[in-house]
């Protein structure tokens, strides 16, 4: 397939997957095929010497020049040959990108360009409030006992632009804490936001994956206003790397990129639909600033978000993670031996870091050492390190309650809280760390009847309780989502009916109320489970 015309048309790269492209089937248009080459011939007078000017050839032009014999055949009168250099560059929009296209001065920043006035976008008479609504048009009382008098505060917003405004919010209120589970002094969400304005790829990067999340939770957005923005972040981005005069700050790129990510994980809906660009782009960001890991602010916060993004990868596809560990864990280790006490917040990230660990090693990468060994003194250090957490971490990660399960009443995991989501989501990854080591050592080594059984059972109560912290928060995305990831690396562990119904139910309720894809991964589990009870 070589394109749809229908994505042609509105000048949009189509995916050219199967009989219908994915932008056609998101959008709900007929999506037209594009004629074959046999059907389809363009005539371009750029290289046909022949038809070419006197003087050097212009840009685009070639230089070629026929032999004196060349042979020509003749054409049927019935042909006609068109000029389409014109049509062509009309299908094409440049987008000029300055030196200013990092970051934009206070003024710039309150103009924004115009969104793509989509008729699906929210208006006052669902989501935006009447008073904001109000402000895209009509008269303005200037009375000075008016509320909207220029006597306010702020006669001038940050945008002006209400759908821009009303997603940035979205993306503030409800996206940013699930970057900010990992993250005591939430980043994204006091940060962000408020950059956002100065910074058209961050600002971008955030209406993109709004705009994504409202079309698969609310159904109150188009997909293409989402592809609109990535594709106009992308324009920013691209122009940026390829050339050093322009500059953006490292906190900036990670951090849009992390959002870009999130973007591509909520709307890719099945592995070969995830093109990971930003991933992997997140990947040679970091590597090349390895002390964004430790510097602190915005770029450390992106720096563990990718880290996660980069867990979650590797747990839906049971694959190592991007990351490359040895400078990294070289400066961590040495960053938090110097520290005389640790925060809550290097404690969570010690956690996130021994997960990432753990998957690598139980994935098996060849060469790549954990605290200095390979095989089982490898294996045996990553225990100390787990060991380690769990006895040196602060009373503060003590739970709040715990009540154990009660299958009779329909409960098979544990009622769990914490204070904190932070602490929540600190246990939840050593949990998990624990039940993979376990599954490698049962898998690994040929252990009696009896201690593949105290094995079995120390899997499942690692498992139990990461999963009763899920559901044990009332809704909280990023646990939800961490326990569905664990699910889907560990689904073949879970032979209780009771859990499995409550697991699969899991999934499908984070899909409908969080937009987040899991139909390829609960075909899997289905499978899988199809499988354990044969």
């Amino acid at each position: 397939m070589r394109g749809c015309l229908t994505c042609r048309l509105r000048h949009l790269k189509c995916d050219k997957t199967g009989a219908k492209c994915m932008r056609c089937q998101r959008s709900g248009r007929e999506c037209v095929p594009a004629p074959g080459k046999s059907e389809e011939l363009s005539f371009r007078h750029g290289q046909n010497p022949s038809l070419r000017g006197k003087g050097p050839p212009r840009y685009g032009e070639s230089d070629l020049t026929f032999p004196n014999d060349q042979i020509w055949v003749e054409s049927s009168s019935e042909y006609s040959f068109k000029d389409e250099t014109d049509q062509t560059a009309a299908e094409y929009h440049v987008v000029p990108v300055t030196g200013h296209s990092a970051s934009r001065s206070p003024s710039e920043a309150r103009s924004t360009p115009s969104s793509i006035m989509d008729p699906s976008l929210p208006g006052p008479s669902n989501s935006i409030p009447f008073y904001i609504a109000d402000s895209r048009g009509g008269s303005r009382s200037t009375s000075a006992h008016s509320p909207r008098s220029s006597s306010t505060p702020v006669s001038t917003p940050r945008l002006a632009n209400v759908n821009e405004a009303y997603l940035l919010r979205h993306f503030q209120r409800h996206l940013a804490p699930w970057l900010d589970a990992g993250d005591p002094e939430r980043h994204f969400c006091a940060d962000v936001a408020g950059r956002a304005s100065d910074s058209p790829l961050l600002l971008y990067a955030c209406l993109a994956v709004s705009a994504c999340h409202l079309s698969r939770t609310a159904n109150t957005i188009s997909p293409d206003v989402a592809d609109s923005y990535h594709e106009r972040c992308v324009s920013i981005m691209l122009p940026v790397l390829d050339k050093p005069e322009f500059e953006i700050g490292i906190d900036i790129l990670l951090s849009s990129t992390v959002i870009l990510r999130f973007f591509e994980q909520i709307s890719s809906h099945t592995p070969s639909n995830d093109p990971q660009r930003h991933l992997l782009a997140g990947s040679v960001y970091i590597s090349s600033h390895v002390d964004c890991a430790i510097s602190g602010g915005l770029a450390s916060a992106s720096f563990w978000v990718f880290v996660i993004q980069d867990i979650q990868f590797a747990l839906t596809y049971q694959k190592c993670l991007r990351l490359t560990f040895a400078p990294f864990d070289d400066r961590l280790r040495r960053w938090w031996v110097a520290k005389p006490v640790l925060s809550d917040s290097d404690w969570v990230n010690r956690a996130i870091w021994i997960l990432a660990e753990t998957i690598d090693f139980c994935y098996n990468v060849s060469g790549r050492n954990y605290g200095g060994h390979l095989g089982i003194a490898g294996e045996n250090a990553l225990k100390q390190r787990i060991r380690d957490w769990e006895v040196g971490r602060p009373d503060t990660f003590t739970p709040l309650h715990v009540s154990p399960p009660d299958a009779r009443a329909g409960k098979p995991f544990p009622v769990v809280w914490y204070t904190t989501l932070w602490h929540s989501t600190a246990v939840q990854h050593v949990c998990l760390a624990k039940a993979l080591m376990l599954i490698r050592e049962y898998e690994v080594y040929d252990y009696s009847i009896e201690q593949r059984t105290k094995l079995k059972e120390q899997i499942s109560e690692n498992l139990n309780y990461l999963f009763g912290i899920a559901f044990s928060a009332d809704d909280e995305p990023s646990l939800r989502i961490m326990a569905c990831h664990a699910l889907c690396a560990c689904s073949a562990w879970i032979d209780d009916p009771l859990a499995q119904n409550l697991l699969f139910d899991l999934l499908r309720r984070t899909e409908r109320d969080n937009g987040w894809p899991w139909a390829y991964v609960e075909q899997r589990i289905l499978h899988a489970w199809q499988g354990n009870s044969r």
